[in-house]
């Protein structure tokens, strides 16, 4: 369990991310910001302190997911989250993982080596 001072931690350090990232925006109904809180659900599993993402975690990947649906969309979403990634300590592999974990079919590739201006990667999306 964490203790009060890295629960501070944690937070000083959502806080700063939010204002490097925040800039970003997802057209749909998601901010940046709103993106990467929804996703602190799954922190414990891309941080390897958990080996399955909590069902909690699934269902905001999947709401995530859903709301990205145009591909300028899935491009700002990719961008926000792979420039916020490093700062939370997602381990790639994890979030490689993450979707087929979850039993999502994501619309937006989870790899920090892709180039977020390529989207769409599946035929038959926006």
């Amino acid at each position: 369990m964490m203790g009060c001072w890295s629960w501070f931690l944690w937070i000083l350090g959502l806080g700063i991310i939010l204002a490097m990232v925040g800039s970003r925006c997802v057209h749909a109904t998601i901010s940046c910001s709103d993106a990467i809180v929804t996703l602190t659900r799954c922190k414990p599993f891309l941080t390897r302190g958990s080996r399955f993402p909590s069902v909690l975690c699934c269902v905001v990947l999947s709401n995530l997911n859903h709301e990205a649906s145009t591909n300028q969309d899935r491009r700002d979403l990719c961008h926000c989250l792979k420039d916020a990634a490093p700062g939370f300590g997602v381990i790639p592999e994890r979030a490689k993982e993450l979707p087929q974990k979850c039993g999502v079919q994501i619309r937006v590739p989870i790899d920090s080596d892709i180039d977020c201006d390529t989207i769409p990667m599946q035929r038959g999306m926006n």
